[in-house]
C-alpha cells in the first residue's frame, strides 16, 4: 500500500512539472541567438533589495528564452522550457519532459505572474495566447519578502527565503527567492534568481525527493 502511495505521489509530481517551477559564479553553457551577455547574467556587484526587483526578472518571459533542467529521482524530472509566443502582457511557454509536451500561457504585471491557460499533450506548438483562460494559478506575487503567502488550488504558496543559495551544474546562484508550495501530502520548493528564472525545484513526500536543477539557460533580449 505504501509503495502504491509513493508511486501515486511521484505521478502527482510529474503533473506538477507542468506547473509553473540564483549571481552565478561560473560561465553558463554557450548560448545561441541574440541574448543577454553571459557576464550580465552572472554579475551582481550591488545587491538590490528583492522587493525592488521586477517580478518579470525572476520569471523572464521574452520570446526565445529557454531553460534546460537536469532531473534526479524520476525519469521525467529532466525537462526543457522555451518561450514561443509573446503578445502584450501574455507569453506562452512549451515544456518537454521527454514523456509529453505541454503549453502554458502566463500573464504578467507589476504585482503578480499568473498562469491562465494550460494544455497537455500539445505537440503542434499551437498559439494559445488568445484562448479562453482555463485556470488562475498565481506563480509569483509581490511583495517579494519572507511571509508573502497566497492560496492556490489544493494548497498554498509562500515566499520563505529571499537570500537562498543554490548550486547547479552551471554554477552557484545567490540571493534567490525560495517559494514553498504545500499541500496535504507533499511539499515543493522552487528557487528563482533574478535575470535567470527558476534555477531549481525540489519535490518532497513520504521520504521521496525529486529534483530538477538548471543546467543550461538562454535569456533572449527583449
Amino acid at each position: 500500500m505504501k509503495r502504491f502511495i509513493i508511486i501515486s505521489l511521484i505521478s502527482i509530481f510529474v503533473f506538477m512539472l507542468f506547473l509553473a517551477g540564483c549571481g552565478a559564479n561560473t560561465t553558463p553553457i554557450p548560448e545561441t541567438g541574440e541574448q543577454q551577455p553571459a557576464d550580465e547574467l552572472q554579475e551582481d556587484p550591488v545587491k538590490e533589495p528583492a522587493d525592488k526587483i521586477s517580478l518579470s526578472d525572476y520569471f523572464p518571459l521574452t520570446k526565445g528564452s529557454s531553460w534546460k533542467y537536469l532531473g534526479d529521482g524520476n525519469e521525467y524530472a529532466s525537462f526543457n522550457r522555451k518561450v514561443v509566443f509573446v503578445e502584450g502582457n501574455k507569453a506562452q511557454i512549451i515544456e518537454d519532459n521527454g514523456g509529453t509536451v505541454s503549453a502554458s500561457v502566463y500573464t504578467f504585471s507589476e504585482d503578480e505572474i499568473t498562469r491562465i491557460f494550460f494544455q497537455g499533450e500539445e505537440y503542434q506548438e499551437t498559439n494559445f495566447l488568445n484562448e479562453e483562460p482555463n485556470e488562475n494559478l498565481i506563480v509569483l506575487k509581490k511583495p517579494i519578502s519572507v511571509g508573502t503567502k497566497w492560496e492556490v488550488e489544493n494548497g498554498t504558496r509562500e515566499i520563505v527565503d529571499v537570500n537562498a543559495t543554490v548550486d547547479t551544474p552551471i554554477g552557484e546562484f545567490t540571493n534567490c527567492i525560495k517559494v514553498e508550495i504545500s499541500n496535504e501530502h507533499s511539499t515543493l520548493h522552487e528557487y528563482f534568481k533574478d535575470g535567470i528564472g527558476m534555477v531549481k525545484r525540489v519535490f518532497i513526500s513520504e521520504g521521496v525527493e525529486i529534483t530538477s536543477t538548471l543546467q543550461e539557460v538562454n535569456i533572449a533580449i527583449d
